[in-house]
């Protein structure tokens, strides 16, 4: 058998246009929100259908949105923030300098 060629980087995520593939359904889902809401109700902005504008809006928000969390950043990034914003620093791994005399002791010998 001949050795055939690796492609280098095959676990990266795929981008296009600047986001990765796996977020533009969720770009998608937000610009058919902000359409077909309005759309549905019939709202109107100085008597032009607001849809035309929520939709565009919609979309452009949730582009730049993905576009920031995902490209030049590590991977994760935002799940990890996010969640630094709710769980408190305290919480963490034991540390070598956590294990003192007094903590070692067995609980049946207290």
């Amino acid at each position: 058998m001949r050795a055939r060629p690796i492609r280098a980087r095959i676990y990266t995520p795929v981008v296009r246009f600047g986001v990765v593939s796996t977020d533009w359904k969720f770009i998608l889902l937000s610009t058919l929100v902000g359409y077909l809401i309005p759309f549905f109700l019939n709202l109107k902005l100085w008597r032009m259908p607001l849809f035309l504008w929520t939709g565009l809006l919609f979309a452009l928000t949730s582009y730049a949105f993905f576009f920031f969390i995902r490209i030049g950043r590590k991977p994760y990034w935002f799940q990890h923030t996010v969640r630094s914003l709710f769980k408190g620093s305290i919480r963490r791994r034991v540390l070598p300098s956590d294990w003192t005399e007094q903590s070692q002791r067995s609980w049946l010998k207290k």
